[in-house]
């Protein structure tokens, strides 16, 4: 009797952790998808916002459930060539805006933001791969609003804004 009341003690302890584990990961989970995350951000196409070694940013996900990010934003989105990939990208147009770029050839190109789209550019024009490459990217791809950057340490705190946003026109 005595080993039947030590195994139910064992497998109560086992379902007890296993509960507990179950609710952290949720919990982990829903924060992941609905409130924020941490991501790190590697690249040279967010020069000089964003170093090309890496940065450890945090994103926020409500603007972005709720329609509220806006042209001058940081964002993390789904790659639009490699989905499994997220690229650090800046907002520079809304649906119905008409954006003015430079092609990567060097010339000035036009372009209108069909519904449901953003225009996503780096802030290293002659080094990002962005919209320029892949065009508009829709809404729905944006995973996260960067609020700040957490590391390195000494680099922590907001990011710097970029003048102008909604129809941008390049350099002549």
């Amino acid at each position: 009797m005595a080993w039947r009341r030590a195994a139910g003690a064992a497998a109560q302890e086992a379902w007890e952790a296993t509960r507990q584990a179950a609710v952290f990961v949720s919990a982990v989970v829903l924060f992941h998808h609905h409130v924020g995350q941490v991501t790190l951000c590697v690249g040279p196409s967010m020069l000089p916002t964003l170093n090309p070694s890496g940065d450890v940013v945090l994103t926020e996900v409500p603007s972005v459930t709720l329609g509220r990010v806006r042209c001058g934003d940081v964002v993390v989105a789904a790659s639009p060539t490699n989905p499994r990939h997220t690229v650090c990208k800046r907002v520079l147009g809304m649906e119905g805006d008409t954006v003015l770029w430079r092609s990567p050839v060097g010339r000035p190109a036009e372009t209108v933001v069909p519904r449901g789209h953003v225009w996503l550019q780096g802030d290293n024009e002659g080094n990002s791969t962005d919209s320029r490459h892949y065009g508009p990217v829709p809404y729905a791809m944006i995973k996260g609003r960067v609020l700040c950057k957490v590391w390195p340490p000494s680099d922590a705190g907001a990011l710097p804004g970029r003048p102008g946003g909604r129809g941008q026109r390049p350099e002549r």
